[in-house]
């Protein structure tokens, strides 16, 4: 049953990750650049989602373990 914490941390992620604007793709403008890093901030509300999600995930595994 832990599959389905681990799908929704990987959704989460992908989901905070996406909000970025991504540089052109190599070739268009004869450069490839890096995304640039996230801010604290930015990684500040990952981390908090990465915690809820396992918060979470604590719970769903203690609340499955009970209906045994």
């Amino acid at each position: 049953m832990a599959v389905l914490p681990a799908v929704v941390l990987g959704a989460a992620l992908l989901a905070g990750c996406g909000q970025h604007d991504h540089a052109a793709a190599p070739g268009a403008s004869g450069t490839a650049s890096a995304p640039p890093a996230p801010s604290a901030s930015e990684l500040a509300h990952m981390r908090k989602l990465v915690d809820g999600a396992d918060a979470a995930a604590s719970a769903a595994e203690k609340d499955a373990a009970g209906d045994n």
